[in-house]
């Protein structure tokens, strides 16, 4: 069975002026309904709902150098867990319960931020405790902030999860379909990567960790992984090429992409 998915799903990717992170403390990884999907959607598939989650979620948080490099690093991380060539169920499951837990204890984790000297002695929840073990360590100051400013990333992706395992479940029922991994049904939006203006006639892609990273997994198809074959093959019959380098493709004719942001400089 597949899951149908596309960036026009104002379900899923609402075009909101302010970032919705609004969180059912109803909601829930159900662990039967991921392991299907885990088994049955290929890495192209989950590739891409990373890919399109975190283009929906950076192009809210980019004035922000501190959340939108956190956000870049934890879906980095959600990746490796979910659609790497190693990545395993139970470890992807795990991650996800853990990213799960600690945003329905985002308001515990900003009270002990709030006065970092009380961490070791304040009493946690057990899941939290448990969880942050698993995505960051201890309990430690730096850890807790780098963790609040990654909760855009972790809270729409387990959103996006939690309504696709419902999808997943009606599917089965015939109510509704959904696919990411073939052409042509990829159809993101450009807001996948972030753009940049730097003169009047030069608009390039903004390249950041995760689009490197996205680009080095997929090497040599990683734009098409991005965009979609349709998508790049249209773009190379008007006369833009992909970068020999990077992957990336040209936003003008003869003016190759342009590296710019690196979050661990």
């Amino acid at each position: 069975m597949t899951l149908p998915v596309s960036m026009d799903d104002k379900e899923l990717f609402p075009k909101v002026d302010i970032l919705n992170l609004a969180f059912s403390p109803k909601s829930e990884i159900n662990e039967e309904v991921f392991k299907q999907m885990f088994s049955s959607l290929d890495r192209l598939w989950w590739s891409r709902l990373v890919i399109s989650v975190r283009g929906y979620v950076i192009n809210y948080v980019q004035q922000n150098d501190e959340v939108l490099f956190s956000c870049d690093d934890a879906f980095i991380k959600i990746h490796q867990k979910l659609a790497e060539r190693s990545s395993k169920f139970e470890s992807a499951y795990e991650y996800l319960t853990a990213i799960f837990h600690i945003i329905r204890e985002k308001n515990t984790l900003i009270q002990l931020i709030s006065n970092p000297k009380t961490i070791s002695t304040t009493k946690t929840p057990p899941n939290l405790d448990r969880s942050f073990g698993i995505v960051h360590g201890d309990l430690s100051p730096k850890a807790i902030q780098l963790t609040i400013a990654q909760l855009p990333a972790y809270t729409m992706f387990v959103k996006v999860v939690v309504n696709l395992q419902q999808r997943w479940e009606n599917e089965k029922l015939k109510k509704k379909s959904i696919r990411f991994e073939t052409d042509p049904e990829w159809e993101p939006d450009e807001r996948v990567v972030l753009f940049q203006t730097f003169a009047s006639d030069n608009r390039t892609w903004v390249l950041l960790d995760f689009d490197r990273y996205i680009l080095q997994q997929w090497k040599p198809n990683g734009t098409s992984v991005i965009f979609g074959d349709r998508f790049v093959e249209k773009k190379k019959r008007s006369g833009l090429k992909l970068c020999t380098s990077c992957g990336m493709l040209e936003q003008k004719v003869s003016r190759i992409v342009l590296e710019v942001v690196n979050g661990s400089q």
